[in-house]
């Protein structure tokens, strides 16, 4: 059972161009994002390795790292403040969100030879037991034993007051999360977690430490991809890189050499950077980055 979170403690809006504006639309040089599936609750399993040698050539080599998100595409995100939304309507909109994500990555998902299942999102508003085990509030985490992300409704009030509403904060976590989905479904999750468990308790961090920073890049991918048709500004990339920053290990330990599993705030904030400048997945590639970039 695989639990990933966003911290340590732990459908026409999007597709037609109504909302954020920014001219994507139908415009025929954005990657138009249709025939979107309804949420999957009986996805197929995920891929296993079966040798430590296939586990790390997936980590190293996936056939993903040779793919391209599409940039731009017609998605765009409407705004939602999620200090003040129901959960209902919190709900609606990151099930609504997915649609996007799976918009972004399907292509280069089935290019690469993997299927991309939509999962489903699940709004907490107390503490719940899940597939994985139970989870606190304050948390958002893709679940990988029944492929389905859950997002704490009081998550924002962890976060800087100063960037707690603004535009795509809540969208980057899940887009963070996401990320988690597509690790999972290229095998890049599992491999993970089969070498961590082989390799003892301070490299298995590392490998941790891995996961988590690539699917900050994947993040930073896919707000790449949606940005120009939300109409997202140099004021609002900076926003997100402050947010990675702030969940960094030491930032949310208090412990500036703190050696946690998730990553220090300036390389959470590098990774989820180099996502946000580019449209090659294989920039993400954290498997065969020094260790001190995921430090």
């Amino acid at each position: 059972m695989l639990i990933l979170g966003f911290f340590v403690v732990a459908l026409s809006n999007y597709l037609n161009g109504g909302g954020g504006g920014g001219g994507g639309g139908n415009d025929p040089s954005y990657h138009q994002v249709d025939n979107v599936p309804a949420p999957d609750y009986n996805p197929p399993a995920i891929p296993q390795p079966k040798t430590y040698e296939q586990a790390t050539t997936w980590l190293e080599k996936n056939a993903l790292y040779k793919e391209t998100v599409p940039v731009p595409t017609n998605c765009t995100v409407p705004y939602l403040d999620p200090t003040t939304a129901s959960t209902t309507q919190l709900e609606d909109h990151l099930n609504q969100l997915t649609a996007c994500l799976w918009g972004v990555w399907e292509g280069p998902m089935t290019k690469a030879g993997f299927q991309l299942p939509r999962p489903p999102s699940t709004v907490y508003t107390t503490a719940i037991t899940t597939p994985c085990g139970k989870a606190d509030l304050g948390n958002a985490f893709y679940c990988g034993a029944d492929q389905h992300i859950y997002y704490a409704k009081n998550l924002p009030s962890i976060l800087p007051p100063k960037i707690r509403t603004k535009p795509f904060v809540t969208d980057a976590i899940m887009a963070h999360e996401f990320g988690h989905a597509i690790q999972a479904r290229t095998g890049i999750l599992i491999s993970d977690k089969a070498w961590e468990e082989k390799a003892g308790e301070a490299e298995g961090r590392v490998f941790s430490r891995r996961t988590e920073v690539q699917a900050d890049c994947f993040a930073g991918l896919w707000v790449n991809a949606v940005a120009k048709a939300s109409n997202l500004t140099s004021a609002d990339f900076e926003n997100l890189k402050f947010l990675f920053y702030n969940i960094g290990d030491d930032v949310l330990t208090g412990e500036p050499n703190y050696d946690g599993d998730h990553g220090l705030s300036k390389n959470r904030e590098a990774w989820v950077t180099i996502g946000l400048s580019t449209d090659q997945i294989g920039k993400c590639n954290s498997y065969v980055a020094p260790k001190d970039s995921v430090r």
